[in-house]
């Protein structure tokens, strides 16, 4: 049976992946004062996207899998 400290751990886990997923997609966003391009070859608002974005998208899916593994009521 889940506590509510468990539905606490298992809600900020998926906000905070959440939260990593819109940072990954704002990190290509096209933004005309950037200082350099990226490597993709337009100014964004991160000039390390795509790797940037990368790093994001692999921090969420690292948070939900733990999330989910975390969360699993063992079988008996």
């Amino acid at each position: 049976m889940h506590t509510t400290a468990h539905r606490l751990k298992s809600t900020a886990m998926a906000v905070t992946a959440g939260l990593l997923l819109l940072a990954g997609a704002s990190t290509l966003i096209p933004w005309a004062k950037a200082s350099e391009a990226n490597v993709i070859g337009y100014r964004s608002l991160c000039s390390f996207a795509p790797f940037s974005t990368l790093i994001c998208l692999m921090g969420a899916n690292v948070l939900l899998t733990l999330r989910k593994r975390l969360t699993q009521v063992p079988e008996e």
